[in-house]
């Protein structure tokens, strides 16, 4: 018999063995970690490392308009999508710290990959791009702040989040800034030529396209974030979604090829930030945040972002800073504020630490 310690003894009256302690002291930890893991976060007190993903978001975040806006005036929609998240994804892969994380979401949950690569790449881009290349940057930002609702409503019928009748107060909160504004604007814009407000009129219901996609994106990435982790799920949708928009820009090929020739340095400089700096790194956090808080939270506290692109507008675009404008920028961070307190979280349902 080996070195025994103390220790219960068997049905015989012999002591467990060193190596049979190691095992069962291993055993215990791994399921007092098991436990850690899964145990509900408390209602009083809010996942601080959650809510420091979401503020750098919100930074990165704020700035994809302006770069988009400079890029999509010189850039065709057609290939700008397929350049802006081929290169996020192959930047995100020396990254993944579990390759094989990767090519499971790829064997085990393909249908629900295309899916949400389909929303996240060429439809949203395509409505987002448009909307950013004829509306003004306030308007692209500001109109996201509808995308909770979306995501509110899709998490709900979906099944992935109880029903919170506490947070409604504050999504609608962040809707009615967004329709402050754009009364503002109906009221305000008098004086604008007609081509120039039937311009701000089609981007904004191209914004409502880009915001119903980009919150079935969120909603629907948000169990294979669970599943698979932040950096695979975000790498594997980037590299599917480009894959998507491969035959868009096959077919518009004719019309963007001319206007390569003619890009001036800045569009180029405003897409490599796009492609290797602002999406991955937003999008990385993003999903980081998901892992940690529910889909409508992650959606309502990113429209603190809007609010900062506003701001990037009056001083890059010397876009004109409205009360509208101001009034609509506080009511959404109020919404946000209202929607985060720690009383109206749900207690039911587990957390996945990152």
């Amino acid at each position: 018999m080996g070195i025994v310690v103390a220790g219960p003894r068997r049905a015989g009256g012999e002591r467990p063995t060193l190596l049979e302690e190691t095992w069962i002291e291993q055993g215990a930890k791994a399921h007092r970690e098991e436990r850690r893991r899964e145990a509900p976060v408390s209602p009083h007190w809010p996942d601080l490392r959650g809510y420091i993903y979401l503020s750098l978001m919100v930074l990165f975040g704020s700035t994809t308009s302006p770069f988009a806006m400079v890029a999509v005036r010189e850039l065709p929609v057609g290939i700008l999508p397929l350049l802006r998240f081929s290169f996020a994804g192959l930047c995100l892969i020396p990254f993944l710290s579990d390759r094989d994380a990767l090519w499971r979401l790829l064997r085990e949950d393909t249908r629900r990959l295309v899916l949400v690569a389909a929303f996240c790449v060429p439809i949203n881009q395509s409505f987002f791009l448009n909307a950013a290349r004829l509306g003004p940057n306030s308007h692209v930002g500001l109109f996201y702040a509808v995308c909770p609702l979306v995501v509110w409503i899709l998490a709900w019928v979906l099944g992935h989040e109880a029903l919170d009748l506490g947070r409604l107060w504050g999504v609608l909160a962040s809707i009615a800034g967004v329709v402050v504004i754009g009364l503002g604007n109906l009221w305000e814009g008098s004086g604008v030529l007609p081509a120039e407000s039937h311009s701000i009129m089609l981007a904004d219901l191209l914004l409502i396209g880009a915001v119903v996609s980009w919150g079935a994106y969120l909603t629907l990435s948000k169990p294979l974030v669970a599943r698979h982790g932040a950096l695979p799920v975000l790498a594997g949708t980037f590299l599917v979604g480009c894959l998507l928009e491969l035959p868009i820009a096959l077919i518009t090929l004719p019309g963007w090829l001319p206007m390569l020739a003619r890009a001036s340095s800045s569009a180029w400089i405003s897409l490599a930030i796009l492609a290797l700096l602002v999406t991955p790194l937003n999008l990385a956090l993003q999903n980081l945040s998901l892992r940690r808080l529910d889909a409508s939270q992650v959606a309502t506290f990113s429209n603190a972002a809007p609010v900062l692109t506003v701001v990037w507008g009056v001083w890059f675009f010397h876009e004109v800073l409205t009360p509208t404008l101001i009034i609509g920028g506080l009511m959404t961070l109020g919404g946000i504020f209202w929607t985060n307190l720690p009383a109206s979280r749900p207690t039911a349902g587990p957390r996945v630490a990152a």
